[in-house]
Order: C-alpha cells, then sequence, then structure tokens
C-alpha cells in the first residue's frame, strides 16, 4: 500500500544526513484517503481501542467520522470489551484538546532554566538529533548506558523493547517495574510459575474471594458477573482494609490493617489446616513446603491474628470455612496489595489460601486462561519472538544488568530492570541517556530527584500527547505522539480473538509511538528489523505465528476476528501444558506449587510470605495514608488535564477520612487541608468525610501536580523482593489549612 498522506519518514536522505548507510523503504498506510472536498466531507465509521485505563481491558470503540474528524463515539458492540465507560467516552475530548502536542519540539535554553525554551523542529532534525546522539553515547560508554522507557500509554512496549534489543542495551524499563502491579505478578509467577489475576465464577463456582479489589469499579463487567453468582448462591468474601461496593457486597468481609493482609492469610490458612479443610491430596502431591507453612501458621491464632489485623476472631474463622466450601476461585487484579515494604509477601500469603484448597485450574476455580501459543499475557499482543525472549533471559545479558544487586529477585524473574534508583546511576554515570515513551516522573517517591536526574543526562528525549513540565522541563527533545483514534498498533487482544484500528490521520505532525519506535531502530540498526518503519507490517509479523492477518481483519469489522489457541481444558498441570518442557507440574523450579518459594530464598529472603510490621505510628504522623486508590472517572495524572470533562466530576485531589478522625480534628466534608509526613509535604488537598476508610486511615489518590502531589509524602525506600516504593504504608499528618 502507498501512503497518500505522506506519513512515511523519507530514511533514505535522513540517513544520508547522518552519515549511514541509504536504505529505501516506504511506510504502508490505511488512513482513510482525504483528498479534495469529496473526500474531506464524506461520512465514514471507524474502529478504535480506549486507552484510558492504562490498555487493560482496551475497550472497543466505534466513532462515526466526517473525513478526518470524528464528530461521534459510541460502543462497539461486537468487539468483547464492549461497554464504555467515562473515561472512554471523554477520549474524543482528549483527542481535540487545544493543547495537545502537535509538532516535535527541541529545547534552546540550558538545562535546569526556568524556560526550557522549547521551540518547534522538523521530525528530520528530530530523528537526527536522536540517532546522532544515541550512536555517539553507545560508541563511548557502550550501549548499556542508554536506558529505554515505556510508561503510559503502554501500547508501545512491543517496539521499544525490540530497539532496546537491537540497540543492544539491557536496560529496558517501563512503569510496572517502577510501580504498577507486576509486584503482584512477581507473586504469582513465585507461587505458580506464571501469572493469574484469578478469574470469575462460573456455574459451578460456590464461593469466590475477592483480594483488595474494588470489583464494583472494574471496567470488565466483572461486577455484574458476581452480582449474578451471589444470586446463584456463591458465597463471596472481601479482603480490603476499605469499606467499597465489593466489600459491601460480600458474605464476610475482612477489613484488615493496611499491610497486615499476610497475618490475615496465616490465620486462615492456620484454620484452614487445624480442622482439615485443606485439599490434602492436592497439597501432597503438587505442593512444595507444606511442612514450613504448616509450621509458620501455627502462632497466628484467631485471637493473635485479631491483635496484629483488627479483623474479629470470629469473622476469620468464618471466613476461612466459608470459602474451603467450593469450588472456589478469586480476584486480585489491584496493585495496592504490593506497594508497602513488604508487598510481595502480603500478595503472596493471600494466594495461598486458594492454592492449598486445590482451587487453581480446576472447575470452578481460578482457571489458567489458555491464550494463543507464544502470546505474553501482558504484553499487548506482543510474541515472545517479535522481543528476542532468549536475548533478554541469557546470563550474558542478565550479569550488565545494574538492578542485580539491588533486587536480586526482581533480577532473576523478571525481563524489565527495576529503574527505581535511576538518581544513583545517573550520578554514578552508568545511565547518560533516556529514551521515554509517554515519560512522566510522577510514577515515583520524591520525583524531583528523578527529575534532577534526567536534567543531568547528556541526552534525553520522550514522546507525548501533551507537554507535561513536571516531566518534561529537562528533555532535549518531546515528540508529539498520535491518540488511540490515530493509531494502527497495537491491535486489540482479547483471549484468542484480536480486533484492528481504522485510524483517522494524526491530527498536526503526530506519529504513532510504534512508528516513532521502528523509525528511530531503522536509523540505529538494520531497517529490515524493524519492519522499515511501518507498524502494521510489525503487526503482521505478530500475527502471522498464530495465522492471523491484519488486513484481513480490518475486512471483517465491525466483526472481531479469531487466533489459532488451544481449548481451554482444567487441570493444565497434570497433562504437561503449564511447563515448555511439556511435563506434568507447574513451571517453577521444583515443578510444584510452591508455598516456600526456593527463588526468594535462594537469594537469601524469606522462602515463605512472612508477616513483617509496618512503618509505625510518630507523634503528628498518625494516619495511614493510602496513596494510590483509583475512582471510575480517573486514571492517575493523565485524566487530571487531558480531559476537562473527567476533571469536572473532580477537579481537585480529594481524600476519605473517618468521621471519628475528622470529628477529632474539626473537619468537614469539603474543608481543604495540608498532609505532612516525616519524609516530606505540605500537600494540599479537599476532605470528604466518609466511612469507606476505618479510623485511623486516610487514602488519595496519586497524580495530583504541584502542590497536590501526595508522592512527595513518600521516601525512596524499597520492597526487597520487587523494589516498589511503600505507598500505601507511610503515617501522615492532617491539618486544616488556615
Amino acid at each position: 500500500m502507498n501512503d497518500p498522506h505522506g506519513l512515511a519518514l523519507n530514511r533514505r536522505d535522513l540517513l544520508k544526513s547522518i552519515g549511514t548507510l541509504s536504505v529505501a523503504g516506504s511506510t504502508a498506510s490505511m488512513f482513510v484517503p482525504i483528498a479534495g472536498a469529496a473526500e474531506a466531507t464524506r461520512e465514514w465509521t471507524g474502529y478504535s481501542i480506549c486507552d484510558h485505563c492504562n490498555h487493560v481491558p482496551s475497550c472497543g470503540i466505534k466513532f462515526h467520522a466526517r473525513g478526518n474528524v470524528i464528530e461521534s463515539i459510541e460502543n462497539w458492540k461486537e468487539n468483547p470489551r464492549h461497554i464504555l465507560c467515562s473515561k472512554g467516552l471523554a477520549t474524543l475530548q482528549r483527542l481535540y484538546n487545544p493543547n495537545r502536542l502537535l509538532h516535535p519540539m527541541k529545547r534552546t535554553n540550558p538545562k535546569g532554566s526556568e524556560d526550557p525554551g522549547f521551540v518547534r523542529c522538523s521530525w528530520e532534525e528530530a530523528y537526527r538529533m536522536i540517532a546522532e546522539n544515541l550512536l555517539r553515547i553507545r560508541k563511548q560508554y557502550g550501549a548499556d548506558s542508554v536506558m529505554f522507557y515505556a510508561g503510559d500509554p503502554k501500547e508501545p512496549r512491543p517496539p521499544i523493547i525490540r530497539l532496546a534489543r537491537h540497540f543492544g542495551s539491557v536496560h529496558w524499563a517501563n512503569e510496572s517495574s517502577a510501580a504498577c502491579r507486576a509486584g503482584c505478578m512477581q507473586a504469582e509467577q513465585l507461587t505458580w510459575g506464571r501469572p493469574s489475576t484469578g478469574a470469575m465464577p462460573t456455574e459451578k463456582t460456590r464461593s469466590f474471594m475477592i483480594m483488595a479489589t474494588n470489583v464494583w469499579a472494574q471496567p470488565l463487567g466483572w461486577w455484574e458477573s458476581l452480582v449474578k453468582a451471589k444470586a446463584r448462591g456463591c458465597k463471596i468474601i472481601t479482603v480490603d482494609t476499605r469499606r467499597t461496593k465489593a466489600a459491601e457486597l460480600a458474605d464476610i468481609h475482612l477489613a484488615p490493617r493496611v499491610g497486615t493482609d499476610s497475618a490475615l492469610a496465616m490465620g486462615m490458612i492456620r484454620v484452614l489446616i487445624k480442622e482439615g479443610l485443606y485439599n490434602r491430596e492436592f497439597v501432597e502431591k503438587w505442593c512444595h513446603g507444606f511442612e514450613e507453612l504448616a509450621a509458620y501458621c501455627e502462632t497466628f491464632t484467631p485471637e493473635k491474628t485479631e491483635e496484629i489485623t483488627g479483623v474479629p476472631a470470629a469473622d476469620i474463622v468464618a471466613a476461612a470455612r466459608m470459602y474451603a466450601e467450593g469450588p472456589g476461585s478469586f480476584s486480585l487484579t489491584t496493585q495496592s496489595l504490593t506497594h508497602n515494604l513488604n508487598g510481595v509477601n502480603n500478595a503472596r500469603a493471600l494466594l495461598l489460601i486458594p492454592s492449598i484448597l486445590g482451587y487453581m485450574d480446576a472447575p470452578g476455580g481460578a482457571m489458567f486462561p489458555t491464550n494463543p501459543k507464544g502470546q505474553q499475557t501482558y504484553g499487548f499482543g506482543i510474541h515472545t519472538s517479535f522481543y528476542d525472549g532468549k536475548w533478554w533471559n541469557a546470563k550474558e545479558q542478565k550479569d550488565r544488568r545494574l538492578d542485580k544487586d539491588f533486587v536480586p529477585v526482581w533480577h532473576h524473574m523478571m525481563v524489565p530492570f527495576s529503574p527505581n534508583l535511576l538518581p544513583e546511576w545517573v550520578k554514578e554515570g552508568k545511565i547518560r541517556a533516556f529514551c521515554g515513551w509517554g515519560f512522566n516522573v510522577m510514577i515515583w517517591p520524591q520525583p524531583e530527584e528523578y527529575a534532577k536526574a534526567i536534567s543531568k543526562l547528556e541526552f534525553a528525549f520522550a514522546t507525548d500527547y501533551f507537554y507535561r513540565k513536571e516531566s518534561h522541563r529537562d528533555l532535549d527533545l518531546i515528540l508529539p505522539a498520535a491518540m488511540n483514534f490515530e493509531r494502527y498498533a497495537p491491535f486489540g487482544m482479547y483471549g484468542a480473538k484480536y480486533a484492528p484500528r481504522t485510524p483517522v490521520k494524526p491530527l498536526g505532525e503526530a506519529k504513532e509511538d510504534w512508528r516513532i519506535a521502528l523509525e528511530i531502530g531503522c536509523l540505529v540498526d538494520k531497517p529490515e528489523n524493524f519492519f522499515d518503519g511501518d507498524p502494521v507490517k510489525a503487526c503482521n509479523a505478530v500475527l502471522k505465528v498464530w495465522e492471523g492477518n491484519y488486513e484481513k481483519a480490518v475486512a471483517a469489522l465491525p466483526a472481531v476476528s479469531t487466533l489459532k489457541c488451544e481449548k481451554n481444558e482444567p487441570y493444565k498441570y497434570v497433562s504437561g501444558k503449564l511447563r515448555p518442557d511439556g511435563k506434568p507440574g507447574f513451571n517453577t523450579p521444583t515443578g510444584k506449587l510452591e508455598l516456600f518459594s526456593t527463588i526468594t530464598s535462594k537469594y537469601g529472603l524469606e522462602g515463605l510470605p512472612v508477616y513483617k510490621e509496618m512503618m509505625k505510628p510518630e507523634g503528628d504522623f498518625n494516619l495511614r495514608l493510602i496513596n494510590g486508590t483509583r475512582k471510575p472517572y480517573i486514571t492517575h495524572s493523565k485524566t487530571r488535564s487531558d480531559a476537562p470533562y473527567l476533571l469536572e466530576l473532580e477537579p481537585v485531589s480529594t481524600i476519605h477520612m473517618n468521621p471519628a478522625d475528622a470529628k477529632k480534628r474539626g473537619l468537614v466534608t469539603g474543608d481543604f487541608v495540608e498532609m505532612r509526613s516525616k519524609f516530606g509535604g505540605p500537600v494540599r488537598a479537599r476532605i470528604d468525610v466518609s466511612i469507606i476508610v476505618p479510623e485511623g486511615t486516610i487514602d488519595s489518590q496519586y497524580g495530583w501536580r504541584g502542590d497536590q502531589n501526595t508522592q512527595n509524602l513518600i521516601p525512596r525506600q524499597w520492597d526487597p523482593i520487587s523494589g516498589y516504593a511503600p505507598y500505601f504504608e507511610v503515617n501522615v499528618s492532617v491539618a486544616k489549612v488556615k
């Protein structure tokens, strides 16, 4: 296909200009041609995917356009995820936000200046700057001195990791290796050898545990599924500090103090063992470390567990018995469990409850999904061959990673490295350049430390939808990213089904992230390794493995297409379908479900998911802060300025406070307060007095800018397993603004 909009990079001229080999090539395009008055007013229907919820669940959007202007959007009913929430509906306003970044911008003032002096430049100049600097730094300091990073959107992870691999740098990171949910994935993989968020109840499910997840706010139809399950007689147990809608749905709500989930789990496991309610046959044949677990649980009597967690002893016993009535399943989609200094262990401990009951991969239980072979569950359509998994996991590459001593378990298990010591590594001269997509310093605790580190680099650029001062002020280049309605890649993945897109032409000079990464790859490596910069060719390289094709899928719209995939059957650990060698068992070092982790113990950490005390309240710092709760209409920082419709729903940072705590401080709903911790502040917020939080606890949403940024309250301390900061552990003071 030719390129009717002239978006293809003229690589021949550019490559000549930077003194590298010239190559021919154009970029295929399926943009609707807009030429002449008739085409400019032609009405047509297209399809895209929402990216406002971090690309999970990739809800489908059907849009109606006149020429290249989208006039309205609606649910794409044929898409497996076809119900748009307020965030999905707000994507159209974001698309036409007058503050969008539409052209490449380069700085003209020295780094550290109050005014960076950003001015418009051409794509040719921007790409020349990137290629010259990356090649120079690689030659002078080595490829590993360049860090590649994918933040939000997560969509461009596949081409960025491919770019890092062919450039030769082992320092590829993403927001999940900095914070997000990969800590829970670690817990899952340490236990079962693979990730799993659980499974919604089926007709056979008799008990269900909601683990620290407000399923009511999940955009996956899960709430409806649970309401129907309860009507069928399924018993529901919710483990959550907060009194959410999911807690109110439960037959038993267990509300442990923040960070005591591992103690609660051990108390429940003790009941299951003492009363013989666990699945003895499954445990004896398929589990490793039961004896150690049973011995450790011995001290967690119902009374002792109540003392630690605040959960009544009778409820602990009743919940254990109720959940054992299975078959049972669970839901653990949250990242919150792992956002304290014992976070991964908190998640692991809860996961051991369905594990010893034999609920994993059982009918009516938590079935492991069967996806197209080689698909990376959280890679947004990526296949292992696309990023060369063998290269990343080879000892030669692993040994070069900077996080080897910082988080050895993470380093052992995960492909993206942990970037959380970036300030130290920049100071030591180990990282000298930064290539970021959707980069946001506010993901980190003490974000100013990371902004300062970026300012010290020899070269740094990022792509984004908007200029964001906190993250962008000390970059050398900012590149305009095309939005979800303007992208081909990636296609939406829904198990064995996939959905392509029919985008409009990007506004201004914006380019989709996949194209930017692939075109940079063409400049610093061989163009054939980057599909000549063509996102559709790149998508087809993945799809052909599963006998799929992008163009054929477009022709089939509005129906979604299906990929080659095995039928999902229970007990895959018996048939050898969970291990790459085809042997029965789980994909762990012992071949068994690991109650006692041989990986964590190998690196000098506890093999069991032990309980550890949280930071203690000190003086006026006597309210536990849950920093990072979510509301259905906001996702972190991006929806707070990008889509004003959503900002109308909540225009300022709002924290929940229990009525008892509010009364002590003379506060009422609507009052403005300042929060402080021993690590930072003040941080400004508005109070909402609510029973959603227990006494002694407040919650907030991370991502507000300026004097509302709660990340300034969090220390740069780390969970030794994940390297995550204690976002849900710090104690704060709260006082009314005078």
